[in-house]
């Protein structure tokens, strides 16, 4: 292979590189995340879930899995614009270094503890939109169920950053007026949230942004033994 192809293959490979790192940083500022000691459920200590934004895009959102497949395109590019034989080994193992180490962090992520709320169910849908539920696992508490609305829009679907309600977790212990029941939308912007004992709200929520003008909260005052 002529030196001036090989150099251009190398071009194209830093450029998929570059992009995949940049998808990476797109979909992680896509809606909101990270880590933090309050969650929605105001009183309780756990570690809050990414949420909001376009769903679509979480799956690319994994900053280790982007680190690693950037570095294997970037050593894949030294092999072939790198004539010099040592520093061509020489960035190749930095880079493999980068990717094992990214990869295996990922593995060790994904068979450790559920820290995150994770989807349970999609209790409720509409022409527009879906409702669904998340468990969260307490910190020193119980975990709580957290209801989300999410958009119907097809590859374009969003979800509310913020949660339409909190209900504090059945192995608490707490009574039926304290635990998710059912839910059904009863208007294009409005919601029926339901306890275990029948005790029902109606919340509103605006139907761009996916927010609640007036969110339920049973979690924060729900008697809970595990934090006491």
């Amino acid at each position: 292979m002529k030196l001036t192809l090989r150099r251009w293959l190398a071009v194209g490979l830093l450029v998929v590189a570059a992009m995949a790192v940049a998808v990476t940083v797109i979909a992680n500022v896509d809606g909101v995340g990270g880590f933090a000691w309050r969650c929605d459920g105001g009183g309780q200590l756990c570690f809050s879930p990414k949420r909001g934004g376009h769903i679509y895009l979480r799956p690319l959102a994994h900053p280790l899995l982007g680190i690693a497949l950037a570095a294997g395109l970037v050593a894949a590019a030294a092999q072939l614009a790198v004539r010099h034989r040592v520093l061509r080994v020489a960035s190749q193992a930095v880079v493999a270094v980068v990717a094992v180490a990214a990869l295996l962090l990922g593995l060790l992520e994904s068979l450790g503890p559920r820290v995150g709320a994770s989807r349970d169910a999609v209790v409720a849908t509409s022409p527009n939109f879906r409702l669904v539920s998340y468990r969260s696992p307490g910190f020193f508490s119980s975990g709580s169920v957290l209801l989300r609305l999410q958009s119907r829009e097809g590859i374009a679907s969003r979800e509310g950053s913020e949660s339409l309600a909190c209900f504090i977790e059945a192995s608490s212990g707490a009574g039926p007026e304290w635990l998710f029941g059912r839910a059904s939308f009863v208007d294009n912007d409005e919601v029926a949230l339901s306890a275990k004992d029948g005790t029902t709200w109606r919340v509103r929520f605006d139907t761009k942004t996916l927010s609640s003008v007036n969110r339920v909260d049973r979690c924060t005052d729900a008697p809970d033994p595990a934090a006491d």
